[in-house]
């Protein structure tokens, strides 16, 4: 019935409706049709885009995306099928100073205080509480209700639930997931009624994430050549000079300290410069180890590797 998606990072803006794109290419049933966009905007006011019909592909004409929103930091959206009741904002209430409100299925409509579920939970944001506290009080007090919902705040906390009624619903989704490498770079997914209903919302998600902090976006290089030892510490490390010259690896297990040895460091190893660790490499080679001594990476004598460098 719908999808709804908010999101904090760097290009947020653009990173929702990548994520929105990509579930109406791979996604069957309710998706492809209105979309409700609010942004805050680096200028620090709310920016809005919608469509009735046609999904991402009718939004600001088919053309390209408005710089103010797609640089945005703070972006949320609802989606579905065609043609919902207007005003479409009521999707997505939002305060520039406070943060954004959306989610699936019918998160509009009016609970046990008078007023609408969404709106509540921008309102008790509004009073102190977090994302967190909102929706989930708000959402104990209508267990019944036929909806779900995610808040963002604009110090990039977010939360996303459903009620115990759509709970319990075999087709919804949820993903709420934060970058590897700055946890304040965060998505939420929630929805249903979409196929394949699994395993959408964490694809979608890992879409978000992407476009906001890319994984394989090196901030650096660092040499390695064959020929340097290998010793054994408390984990899989690549030891670097100033000059980002590999100087050692560490390995965790002593086994591969004598004879030849093929291996991979695992994922995210650490480089350590003077004893610090300041940053992990994005790519794990194929390493041939021989009595203690680097052989060969990926087959070659010199590799140069990617690495993102640790954020202060």
């Amino acid at each position: 019935m719908t999808i709804g998606i908010a999101a904090h990072g760097p290009l947020a803006g653009r990173a929702i409706l990548d994520g929105l794109a990509l579930a109406e290419r791979i996604g069957k049933g309710a998706v492809g049709g209105f979309v409700s966009l609010v942004v805050i905007g680096v200028d620090g006011r709310l920016h809005r885009a919608e469509t009735q019909q046609g999904g991402t592909t009718s939004l600001f004409g088919g053309g390209t995306i408005p710089v103010v929103i797609a640089e945005a930091q703070f972006a949320a959206l609802m989606s579905s099928g065609p043609d919902r009741p207007a005003p479409l904002s009521q999707f997505t209430p939002a305060d520039a100073g406070i943060g954004l409100v959306t989610g699936h299925r019918l998160p509009n409509t009016v609970g046990s205080n008078g007023i609408a579920l969404n709106v509540e939970v921008l309102a008790l944001m509004r009073s102190g509480l977090g994302p967190a506290e909102a929706v989930e009080q708000v959402l104990a007090e209508n267990p019944t209700v036929d909806g779900g919902i995610i808040a963002i705040s604009v110090d990039g906390r977010i939360h996303a639930a459903d009620t115990a009624y759509v709970a319990m619903f075999h087709d919804a989704g949820k993903a709420v997931l934060h970058s590897a490498f700055d946890p304040g770079i965060t998505v939420a997914v929630l929805h249903n009624a979409i196929r394949p209903w699994r395993g959408l919302g964490l694809v979608v998600a890992e879409t978000v994430l992407d476009v906001m902090d890319p994984p394989d976006a090196a901030d650096r290089e660092v040499h390695l050549v064959s020929g340097i030892p290998v010793v054994s510490g408390p984990g899989n490390s690549i030891h670097v000079d100033e000059s980002g010259a590999a100087i050692r690896l560490t390995v965790s297990n002593r086994k591969f300290l004598t004879g030849e040895w093929h291996l991979g460091l695992g994922p995210h190893a650490s480089i350590v410069v003077a004893n610090r660790n300041v940053g992990v490499a994005l790519y794990e080679p194929y390493l041939v180890l021989s009595d203690g001594y680097l052989r060969s990476v990926d087959g070659v004598d010199e590799f140069e590797l990617p690495v993102r460098c640790r954020r202060q």
